[in-house]
């Protein structure tokens, strides 16, 4: 499944997972996602393409999307699939219209107190063009021994090097199941973002960051946890809004479901019932549609409040999302 600017001529969408997916042909590894992402997804050095420090990314579109994978431990099986369903996800975008504009940047994120490589950035693309992108991300793997990754430090890189048009509308999504360390280290941001003089020690808390982050893309920053850890969870709702932490119940296949489906509710698109027709038409069984729209349930609440309070305050819904002021400035 994909067609339109992003088709896989070869392999198209090889996964066992794809949406509407019968063929049998079709194999999965049991490390998660397909025979061809394994194979695809296997640098085992990283490009310097895709290294972060001084590098600047830059959207020109509308609709900036940003997502950041974890990838220690067993949550490589998660990017695996989301390259095995980037065709479905892109072409639903385009077909059914969530968004009109927009492209795709990929951040990979481990731990910058053990990982070689505790961030990986891409620069922004569209179609087929991520596919190459993604094929440079190099799954280590690792992680350390305390239950805490670098996605403070993955935000706070957005914070300084990420750059888009004043009237455009990012999202910034990060698949995440562990807690973060509570600040970023002085070493870890010269090493990973810059050589300049960094914010000072209180500013470097993960709350701090995250709050910076949120200010500058209007509070569209959402994260899609598999974690069952009530600490991990209550971490990630302390440093976002509640309803922007969307819990991952099933086995971790219906990820890009989820990004797709908080990028319908969002653009006011689509509500939670006109959502899961959707996922019918394209395939979906009962069993996700009914996990995916549980877990989106609660920002859909939110979002239907804030219309109707925008509407008795005589004011026009903002499209699902607030806009930002002076986004293009680097903070």
């Amino acid at each position: 499944m994909g067609g339109g600017s992003y088709s896989r001529s070869v392999y198209s969408s090889s996964s066992s997972w794809s949406s509407g997916s019968s063929s049998k042909s079709r194999s999965s590894s049991s490390s998660g996602g397909s025979d061809t992402a394994s194979k695809k997804m296997s640098s085992t050095s990283l490009d310097k393409s895709m290294l972060p420090k001084g590098k600047v990314i830059r959207s020109n579109s509308k609709n900036p999307i940003i997502v950041a994978l974890d990838v220690t431990g067993s949550n490589t099986k998660i990017a695996k699939i989301v390259y095995d369903k980037m065709p479905m996800f892109y072409g639903q975008i385009e077909q059914q219209g969530y968004l009109d504009d927009f492209d795709v940047c990929f951040m990979a994120v481990g731990d910058a107190h053990h990982d070689d490589y505790p961030l990986q950035v891409t620069d922004f693309a569209k179609g087929i063009a991520l596919d190459s992108w993604l094929e440079k991300v190099v799954l280590e793997g690792g992680g350390g021994p305390w239950g805490e990754e670098s996605y403070n430090l993955a935000a706070e890189y957005l914070n300084q090097s990420f750059e888009f048009d004043a009237d455009a509308t990012p999202r910034v999504f990060f698949i995440a199941d562990e807690c973060m360390y509570d600040t970023v280290e002085y070493s870890h941001w010269k090493k990973h973002i810059s050589d300049k003089e960094r914010p000072n020690d209180s500013q470097m808390s993960k709350k701090a960051i995250f709050e910076r982050l949120q200010n500058k893309v209007s509070d569209n920053i959402f994260c899609l946890n598999p974690s069952d850890k009530e600490r991990v969870l209550g971490e990630w709702e302390n440093v976002l809004p509640s309803q922007n932490v969307i819990r991952i119940k099933g086995d971790g296949k219906e990820i890009i479901d989820l990004i797709l489906g908080t990028i319908a509710l969002t653009s006011q698109t689509r509500d939670i019932n006109s959502y899961q027709l959707d996922m019918k038409n394209r395939g979906q069984d009962t069993k996700r549609i009914e996990t995916v729209a549980g877990a989106l349930q609660n920002l859909n609440d939110s979002l239907a409040l804030t219309v109707v309070d925008d509407k008795l305050r005589g004011v026009s819904p903002f499209n699902g999302v607030k806009k930002t002021k002076n986004k293009s400035n680097l903070l």
